[in-house]
């Protein structure tokens, strides 16, 4: 196919000329102008990094398209991206909806190119309208980003996340008066395909003078993260900051100083900018450029009802509500993690793509509906199970066993595993080294079905797969491993909350410190548990210099009481699932957590995880643990009446707390310097703590708290070290008590 370099009208390649302004054609694609002998490509109306963007006619039905190619000298010949891009097509074609441009079709051009049909648009980019006019107003930008995120809202309702929004993949028809119904979404063909893929493409957009994606990638986007809606949010976030202030909050001269500005800079305030806003308005905007998810806006309709809030705009009739037709079935995602890692991975027959590295490979938008997974590794016994999905995600583990003369599987604890339905995990088979006596897969149904669930949240759906052989060891994982939603952070909108246990301890002020216990747990390293005593006495909860949720000051006595050292580590945790048959936290594998990360603070786990776990280790130990309260918690990181505002003093000092990390937790007690006056570490940072106290405004306090929320303290790694929303010992955050999340953990007191 050639192309004539002026018009950009496609022809074939026995056209040198172009027959409308004689300017020379050129070749860019082989073959003649036809895709699948139906889409006639008319003209090229755009490109980008990874593809081309050709106006195309039907052959038969004679309805206008918009087909992206995917060329291959663009992404690297990559045979897995084809794979992968097929998936994305499926989740593409799967939303519905006003403002998002419709997926129609999809193909491979000769067996390289693949490509997806779209509903054919006219109008302007929203990069396009920023570059006429620059600055819109906030009300204007309300509009637009309110379309926006009932779009988006949709597709991250069904477990789908966009992953490059930018004002280049948002259109504004020309012949929509009303914005609520000119905004169209592009490119969710490209949502699943992982942002270190897409950094080729950004070294493309620059030469085409683009504004390429590192503008407007969320900071965990950078590290390759597993992304969810939070993601989504931080990118229209820019846009809306964009759109007010006339230029992106980060911007620099290379990729590497754009992503530290995204990693480690506070966005400027619109008055550095030359504009005005309403402090309501920035603080709105500024909530979504959080840098840990945690603390970000939760969700589209949340952006919306804080804009609207701060504009005094009813955001009646523009918050997402999923938007279904009521004719749909929900699709949601689903994750596979194989052992070995590499494993091609089958969904109904076809060939969904290899695992990666860590052995997990997500397939994204998943029809409601019974799908069969198959997967194959050279050298070992194909698996195979069925799995039925409701519109929840799922997660499923496949492990393989080796064939005579092939490699050795990397062992696995667990010879009897079993499939769950989605969305629980209510009791699996005790992952320990073998499966304790009379606990048989037979048992595990009988629990679940007379709804005896361990402890563990879910709904009770009963096992889909029968008893198998060796070969075939399917444990099929709930949404409880997909609901890392992020807890919100203080801030106005969020409103919090004072203790409602004040002090209590023991009671007594007399318990004596305990001799640390050493505990070797099998084929985990020995670790010391120890508790260390805090004199009780009065002091200054929270600071009147401090934001909104902590204040006002006000005088609490506290009992005396024992804390843990250390928060609860992963080894401890293994030990109290294997004493119990608890359901594990997420992150763990088989059962077990990961080598390497047994003495890093546990994760993933909800309130009342900890509180089981609290239960157990009081029958153990024949004494009565428990969380501690706000108020405790507080008083231990704020050395008692000294009333410093970090357990070391009263400045953030580096090398203290593992804060600001990106490379995640750390184990406990990695920095010694920080503890307190009594030996206490980690107070600041690694992971959020669980407190007993519910979400309430300290006394005297004028802001109002929603019910239902619960008090969370110190900070998790991924946390501020400077600004307004710095993590200090007064610091407060506020999750849902279900919530579990890679940045909450727990120690307990007595």
């Amino acid at each position: 196919m050639r192309e004539c370099q002026h018009c950009k009208t496609c022809y074939a390649d026995d056209v040198e000329t172009c027959p409308t302004d004689g300017m020379p054609t050129m070749h860019t694609i082989s073959g003649e102008p036809v895709l699948e002998g139906k889409y006639h490509l008319e003209s090229r109306i755009g490109q980008g990094g990874m593809g081309v963007v050709y106006k195309a006619r039907h052959a038969y039905l004679k309805t206008l398209h918009a087909i992206k190619i995917i060329l291959p000298d663009l992404v690297g010949n990559d045979p897995e991206l084809v794979k992968r891009f097929r998936q994305e097509a499926l989740a593409a074609a799967a939303i519905r909806h006003q403002n998002v441009v419709q997926v129609t079709d999809y193909g491979v051009a000769q067996g390289t190119m693949p490509f997806l049909v779209m509903e054919f648009v006219e109008g302007e980019s929203l990069h396009d309208l920023l570059a006429r006019e620059e600055r819109l107003s906030p009300e204007r930008a309300f509009e637009l980003t309110a379309a926006i995120c009932s779009g988006i809202g949709t597709a991250h309702n069904q477990g789908i996340v966009h992953r490059d929004l930018k004002p280049l993949n948002i259109m504004l028809l020309s012949d929509k008066q009303k914005l609520s119904e000119a905004v169209k979404i592009l490119d969710f063909g490209l949502a699943k395909i992982k942002s270190g893929e897409l950094l080729g493409s950004f070294i493309q957009a620059q030469t085409t003078g683009l504004m390429g994606s590192p503008y407007y990638m969320a900071p965990e986007q950078w590290s390759d993260d597993d992304l969810d809606a939070r993601s989504d949010i931080y990118s229209i976030g820019v846009m809306l900051y964009q759109m007010i202030a006339g230029d992106v909050p980060f911007k620099g001269s290379s990729i590497p100083a754009i992503m530290k500005k995204h990693l480690t800079d506070t966005p400027p305030p619109f008055a550095e900018r030359g504009v005005q806003v309403p402090p309501a308005v920035e603080q709105a905007v500024f909530h979504t450029l959080e840098k840990s998810r945690a603390n970000r806006t939760a969700s589209v309709d949340d952006l919306i009802d804080e804009l609207s809030s701060a504009l005094g705009i009813s955001s009646a009739g523009v918050r997402s509500l999923g938007h279904k037709t009521g004719h749909e079935l929900p699709v949601a995602p689903l994750r596979v993690l194989t052992n070995p890692p590499k494993s091609t991975v089958y969904l109904n027959s076809e060939e969904a793509g290899q695992t990666h590295q860590d052995g997990w490979l997500l397939l994204e938008g998943i029809q409601s509906g019974n799908h069969h997974i198959k997967v194959t590794h050279e050298g070992f016994v194909d698996w195979e199970a069925d799995v039925f999905c409701d519109g929840s995600p799922v997660e499923v583990v496949a492990r393989l066993d080796k064939t005579a003369g092939g490699q050795e599987a990397i062992p696995q604890p667990g010879d009897e595993t079993v499939a769950f339905g989605q969305s629980t995990v209510n009791e699996a088979v005790p992952q320990s080294t073998a499966t304790p006596e009379g606990v048989t897969q037979q048992t595990v149904q009988q629990q679940i079905n007379t709804g005896d669930q361990g402890g563990a949240s879910g709904t009770g759906h009963t096992i889909i797969s029968t008893p198998r052989s060796s070969s075939l060891k399917p444990l099929l994982i709930g949404g409880g491993a997909f609901a890392v939603v992020g807890f919100l952070v203080v801030a106005t909108i969020i409103g919090l909350y004072a203790t409602g246990f004040i002090g209590g301890g023991t009671g007594s002020g007399t318990t004596a410190s305990p001799t640390p216990t050493t505990v070797d747990t099998p084929s985990m390293p020995a670790y010391s548990k120890e508790m260390v005593r805090i004199d009780g006495g009065e002091f200054t909860m929270g600071r009147n210099d401090g934001a909104i949720q902590e204040r006002p000051e006000h005088k609490i006595t506290v009992e005396a009481f024992e804390m843990d050292k250390t928060e609860v580590t992963n080894a401890e945790y293994f030990e109290f699932i294997s004493a119990t048959n608890y359901s594990p936290p997420a992150h763990f594998v088989n059962g077990r957590p990961l080598p390497g990360k047994e003495l890093t603070p546990v994760n993933f786990v909800s309130l009342k995880d900890a509180r089981e776990f609290a239960k157990w280790r009081s029958e153990r130990d024949k004494v009565q643990y428990r969380l501690p309260t706000e108020a405790e918690w507080e008083y231990a990181a704020r050395n008692g009446n000294e009333d410093n505002l970090y357990p070391w003093g009263d400045e953030f000092s580096d090398g203290r707390a593992v804060i600001g990390e990106l490379q995640g937790v750390l184990d406990v007690g990695s920095y010694p310097s920080g503890a307190n006056k009594w030996g206490v570490l980690d107070l600041i940072g690694n992971v959020w703590e669980w407190t007993s106290s519910d979400a309430r405004p300290y006394p005297g306090s004028d802001i109002e708290v929603e019910e239902g929320g619960q008090i969370i303290r110190g900070g998790g790694f991924f946390g501020k070290t400077a600004g307004p929303l710095a993590v200090t010992s007064t610091f407060r955050g506020i999750v849902e008590p279900t919530e579990k999340n890679k940045e909450i953990g727990f120690r307990l007191v007595k």
